[in-house]
């Protein structure tokens, strides 16, 4: 038993993930958050997209979105329950999720809709945790990426009259910072399949789709994925690289402490 667990967290340090040992802990700071994007309203849907494999908990949407709502509030946006006013913002869960021994490991995915568009979505890595522990510390991290991704920004900004620069170029796939719908899931669709790759260790197929979805959505989350994939191929120089560039698009990331030391590992050339 003692070697099967060892097994494990040898993979969760693998894959770039973490094992954690608790939960976050209590009274942490809580991560600076725009006055603008406080002050919405939100509302995190009954819907969600969940994949879940293995002898996983059938409530593990309800205990995800339980965690989600904790977060926000905690964050200080007003979050609405059920048909209780109207909400700035709704917040769909996309849940991915398999249960190993005595822990689970997948990601979560929250995506920001106004009126049915999508403004912002946020993508945590692939991680390891304890399975009672996994919705609080991933629930963490993919709030505080979507609070502070630029297009919840600039959204919050709008609604609350916040003054916003104009007459700036537009991307022709987006409007104000906002994905279309099609290209968010073009975006997801790449990232999913990038994911499927990874997951097989077919490292130069999944750097494909992950630069597939960075193209269509600019989404930190994607220069990390990135950044692993040319570890695992041996490309020491390009991964200490694209992890410079997430933790620059992403300078709060909960995961910079372990991307520092790839970083060291990688221009140091000591690593396994």
């Amino acid at each position: 038993m003692r070697s099967l667990v060892l097994a494990l967290a040898a993979l969760a340090l693998g894959c770039g993930s973490s094992l954690s040992s608790g939960s976050r802990p209590a009274g942490a700071p809580t991560p600076e958050v725009p006055g603008a994007v406080r002050a919405l309203r939100v509302r995190v849907l009954d819907t969600a997209a969940v994949a879940a494999k293995g002898d996983t908990d059938a409530k593990i949407h309800e205990r995800m979105k339980a965690a989600v709502e904790a977060e926000l509030g905690q964050a200080g946006l007003t979050v609405l329950q059920g048909q209780e006013g109207t909400p700035d913002v709704d917040v769909r869960l996309d849940v991915n999720v398999s249960q190993g021994l005595y822990t689970l490991h997948g990601h979560l995915g929250l995506t920001a809709e106004s009126g049915g568009t999508a403004v912002a979505v946020a993508v945590t890595p692939h991680e390891f945790h304890r399975d009672r522990e996994f919705p609080l510390i991933m629930a963490g991290k993919a709030v505080q990426a979507l609070l502070q991704s630029p297009g919840l920004v600039e959204f919050a900004a709008r609604k609350n009259s916040h003054p916003v620069t104009v007459g700036q170029e537009q991307s022709p796939v987006s409007v104000a910072g906002k994905p279309s719908p099609e290209v968010l899931a073009t975006s997801k669709a790449h990232f999913n399949q990038g994911t499927r790759h990874y997951e097989l260790a077919h490292y130069r197929e999944a750097l494909a789709e992950y630069d597939a979805a960075y193209m269509a959505v600019p989404d930190p989350a994607y220069l990390f994925n990135i950044a692993q994939c040319h570890r695992k191929m041996g490309h020491d120089k390009e991964a200490a690289d694209f992890y410079k560039s997430y933790l620059r698009a992403a300078p709060n990331a909960p995961n910079r402490p372990d991307v520092e030391k790839r970083i060291e590992e990688m221009e140091s050339g000591k690593h396994n």
